[in-house]
């Protein structure tokens, strides 16, 4: 598999992957819960669970962990990089903070937070530890190759939200969201090369979600709400600093330490075959 070409490994996982999210099991699960938000979460934390455990599999199976971020050879660095998206909690927050927060379930609540983390760790397994490693395998050695492998993985991942099609006929809202998740996941992508662990990235992508999923509690969200369907930009202009930030980081990475971690991981699959 590693030896395919990385984009119609892109293709294959994006097809597997929508496959997985378009399964109609949310009406298995609205059956036995009787509730539209509790199925829709439950069902989301589910497909999310397979996609996590694919991912996962796919890094050990290929042994890639080290240019993953999940080997434990290399250190956590620069850890404070990871408290950058911090200011996308606040905002998240600040959209619901003037609600009334006594009309939610503690329950919802747990679970909605569960399958935004979920969330996080399959993305992140799947696009920046599998894909993007399969990228930096093949083009890494070449001029700008770690960079048009973050590149090309951030775009995958943004293509990969035109899944959001199926149960939103708003299309502009979408395409933003196309873009920013590109934005997004360039600056995770090179975090992870700087910093050397997967896990955190993960957690803070979920949280991410998390507050900016808020307003979608029952209790917390209104009539108006559901009736807004105008297309708003301003989600490009608030994650617009995560892909500038993410090109400085990228002009400090240590490109031979990379390599060399690449020809490790070479030397171990040879060993291994």
């Amino acid at each position: 598999m590693i030896n395919k070409s990385p984009s119609v490994i892109a293709v294959a996982m994006l097809v597997v992957i929508g496959l997985i999210m378009l399964m109609p099991t949310v009406v298995m699960f609205n059956k036995v819960l009787k509730n539209d938000f509790k199925a829709e979460y439950v069902d989301l934390t589910f497909k999310m669970g397979l996609l996590f455990l694919m991912g996962y599999s796919f890094i050990r199976k290929l042994n890639i962990d080290r240019v993953a971020g999940l080997s434990r050879q290399y250190p956590w660095r620069f850890k404070y990089l990871n408290f950058i998206p911090v200011y996308l909690f606040i905002i998240g927050f600040l959209g619901v903070y003037s609600r009334d927060f006594g009309l939610i379930e503690p329950t919802n609540l747990i679970l909605l937070l569960i399958a935004c983390l979920m969330v996080g760790f399959a993305e992140e397994y799947l696009f920046r530890g599998v894909l993007q490693s399969i990228f930096l395998k093949k083009y890494a050695k070449r001029k700008n190759g770690i960079l048009m492998s973050v590149l090309l993985t951030s775009l995958f991942f943004g293509f990969f939200h035109l899944i959001n099609l199926a149960n939103n006929d708003n299309t502009w809202q979408v395409l933003v969201q196309v873009v920013f998740a590109m934005f997004i996941g360039f600056f995770f992508g090179v975090l992870l090369l700087k910093t050397n662990k997967l896990i955190p990235i993960a957690i803070t992508h979920g949280l991410i979600n998390f507050f900016f999923s808020l307003a979608l509690l029952p209790g917390i969200k209104t009539i108006q709400d559901e009736a807004t369907n105008a297309v708003s930009f301003a989600p490009i202009i608030v994650f617009l600093p995560l892909l500038i930030i993410g090109l400085f980081i990228y002009k400090k990475l240590d490109k031979k330490e990379i390599i060399q971690k690449l020809k490790t991981e070479n030397i171990r699959n040879l060993e291994s075959d």
